[in-house]
Protein backbone atom coordinates (compact mmCIF):
# COMPACT_ATOMS: atom_id res chain seq x y z
CA UNK A 1 0.00 0.00 0.00
CA UNK A 2 3.07 2.24 0.58
CA UNK A 3 4.35 1.39 -2.41
CA UNK A 4 1.03 2.43 -4.18
CA UNK A 5 0.63 5.56 -2.70
CA UNK A 6 4.89 6.87 -3.13
CA UNK A 7 3.74 5.63 -6.99
CA UNK A 8 0.54 7.70 -7.08
CA UNK A 9 2.72 11.05 -5.44
CA UNK A 10 5.41 10.18 -8.23
CA UNK A 11 2.66 9.93 -10.67
CA UNK A 12 1.20 13.43 -9.66
CA UNK A 13 4.51 14.87 -9.47
CA UNK A 14 5.14 13.70 -12.96
CA UNK A 15 1.91 14.98 -14.52
CA UNK A 16 2.75 18.71 -12.35
CA UNK A 17 6.04 19.02 -14.10
CA UNK A 18 5.02 18.09 -17.35
CA UNK A 19 2.02 20.26 -17.10
CA UNK A 20 4.28 23.19 -16.02
CA UNK A 21 6.62 21.97 -18.92
CA UNK A 22 3.81 22.20 -21.38
CA UNK A 23 2.58 25.69 -20.37
CA UNK A 24 5.97 26.48 -20.74
CA UNK A 25 6.82 25.28 -24.03
CA UNK A 26 3.43 26.96 -25.49
CA UNK A 27 4.46 30.38 -24.08
CA UNK A 28 7.99 30.05 -25.78
CA UNK A 29 5.87 28.99 -28.55
CA UNK A 30 4.12 32.13 -28.90
CA UNK A 31 7.20 34.68 -27.74
CA UNK A 32 9.05 33.02 -30.87
CA UNK A 33 6.03 33.44 -33.13
CA UNK A 34 5.79 37.13 -31.63
CA UNK A 35 9.31 37.19 -32.27
CA UNK A 36 8.97 35.56 -35.69
CA UNK A 37 6.14 37.88 -37.09
CA UNK A 38 8.38 41.29 -35.43
CA UNK A 39 11.38 39.94 -37.43
CA UNK A 40 9.51 39.36 -40.85
CA UNK A 41 8.35 42.60 -40.18
CA UNK A 42 11.88 44.30 -39.79
CA UNK A 43 12.67 42.23 -43.32
CA UNK A 44 9.78 44.13 -45.10
CA UNK A 45 10.90 47.61 -43.85
CA UNK A 46 14.22 46.82 -44.58
CA UNK A 47 13.45 45.43 -48.27
CA UNK A 48 11.07 48.80 -48.32
CA UNK A 49 14.31 51.19 -47.17
CA UNK A 50 16.98 49.06 -49.69
CA UNK A 51 14.64 49.75 -52.38
CA UNK A 52 13.78 53.46 -51.57
CA UNK A 53 18.08 54.01 -50.93
CA UNK A 54 18.67 51.81 -54.12
CA UNK A 55 16.27 54.27 -55.75
CA UNK A 56 17.59 57.42 -54.61
CA UNK A 57 21.10 56.36 -55.02
CA UNK A 58 20.47 55.71 -58.84
CA UNK A 59 18.80 59.02 -58.86
CA UNK A 60 21.49 60.77 -57.52
CA UNK A 61 24.47 58.62 -60.30
CA UNK A 62 21.98 60.00 -63.07
CA UNK A 63 22.12 63.58 -61.48
CA UNK A 64 25.08 63.74 -61.43
CA UNK A 65 25.77 62.17 -64.73
CA UNK A 66 23.24 64.86 -66.01
CA UNK A 67 24.99 67.50 -64.52
CA UNK A 68 28.20 66.21 -66.15
CA UNK A 69 26.81 66.06 -69.68
CA UNK A 70 27.23 62.30 -69.61
CA UNK A 71 24.27 61.89 -69.88
CA UNK A 72 22.71 60.19 -73.54
CA UNK A 73 20.01 58.06 -74.50
CA UNK A 74 21.78 55.51 -76.65
CA UNK A 75 19.91 53.34 -79.79
CA UNK A 76 21.70 50.22 -77.56
CA UNK A 77 19.68 50.78 -74.36
CA UNK A 78 17.53 48.97 -72.56
CA UNK A 79 13.92 50.12 -72.57
CA UNK A 80 14.01 49.68 -68.71
CA UNK A 81 17.45 51.98 -69.11
CA UNK A 82 16.14 54.69 -70.65
CA UNK A 83 12.78 54.17 -68.70
CA UNK A 84 14.86 55.09 -65.89
CA UNK A 85 16.66 58.09 -67.54
CA UNK A 86 13.83 60.64 -67.60
CA UNK A 87 10.40 60.20 -65.98
CA UNK A 88 8.43 61.34 -69.66
CA UNK A 89 10.44 58.43 -71.46
CA UNK A 90 7.31 56.66 -71.33
CA UNK A 91 5.36 59.27 -72.81
CA UNK A 92 7.96 59.49 -75.69
CA UNK A 93 7.63 55.86 -76.17
CA UNK A 94 4.03 55.95 -76.06
CA UNK A 95 3.74 59.12 -78.82
CA UNK A 96 5.86 56.12 -80.92
CA UNK A 97 3.22 53.34 -80.13
CA UNK A 98 6.16 51.67 -78.35
CA UNK A 99 5.31 49.91 -74.82
CA UNK A 100 2.07 51.58 -74.27
CA UNK A 101 0.04 48.86 -76.16
CA UNK A 102 -1.21 45.37 -75.14
CA UNK A 103 -0.54 44.16 -78.96
CA UNK A 104 2.90 45.18 -78.77
CA UNK A 105 5.49 42.80 -77.13
CA UNK A 106 7.87 45.44 -76.61
CA UNK A 107 9.95 44.35 -73.24
CA UNK A 108 11.97 46.41 -70.58
CA UNK A 109 14.57 44.10 -71.97
CA UNK A 110 14.50 45.15 -75.63
CA UNK A 111 16.79 47.77 -76.90
CA UNK A 112 15.59 50.76 -78.34
CA UNK A 113 17.47 50.26 -81.46
CA UNK A 114 15.37 46.26 -81.82
CA UNK A 115 11.93 47.64 -80.55
CA UNK A 116 12.55 50.50 -83.85
CA UNK A 117 13.70 47.79 -86.28
CA UNK A 118 10.83 45.32 -84.94
CA UNK A 119 7.59 48.05 -85.23
CA UNK A 120 9.35 50.21 -88.12
CA UNK A 121 9.60 52.98 -86.11
CA UNK A 122 12.41 55.79 -87.45
CA UNK A 123 14.97 55.68 -84.96
CA UNK A 124 16.78 58.61 -85.47
CA UNK A 125 13.37 61.07 -85.01
CA UNK A 126 12.69 58.72 -81.88
CA UNK A 127 16.41 59.01 -80.68
CA UNK A 128 16.29 63.00 -81.01
CA UNK A 129 12.84 62.98 -79.10
CA UNK A 130 14.34 61.21 -76.37
CA UNK A 131 17.63 62.94 -76.19
CA UNK A 132 15.63 66.49 -76.48
CA UNK A 133 14.36 65.42 -73.19
CA UNK A 134 17.70 65.68 -71.50
CA UNK A 135 19.18 68.60 -73.27
CA UNK A 136 19.78 71.83 -71.35
CA UNK A 137 17.66 74.75 -71.62
CA UNK A 138 14.95 72.39 -73.21
CA UNK A 139 11.59 72.11 -71.75
CA UNK A 140 11.89 68.72 -71.96
CA UNK A 141 8.51 68.54 -74.27
CA UNK A 142 10.60 64.88 -76.35
CA UNK A 143 7.12 65.22 -78.90
CA UNK A 144 8.23 64.18 -82.22
CA UNK A 145 6.11 66.06 -85.23
CA UNK A 146 3.07 64.14 -86.85
CA UNK A 147 4.78 63.58 -89.31
CA UNK A 148 7.61 62.02 -87.56
CA UNK A 149 5.72 59.89 -85.59
CA UNK A 150 4.61 56.82 -87.73
CA UNK A 151 5.01 53.60 -86.33
CA UNK A 152 3.28 50.36 -87.67
CA UNK A 153 1.96 47.89 -84.88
Amino acid sequence: MAAQIVGLVVAVIALVVAYLAVRRAGALDHRLSRISDNLLTLRSELNESRETLNAQLADLRWAQRRQAGELKFEPTMTIAEALQMHPRVAEVLATYRLGGCSQCAVSDVDTIEGACQTYGIDQGALMRALNGLIQPGNAGSGRPGAASAKASM
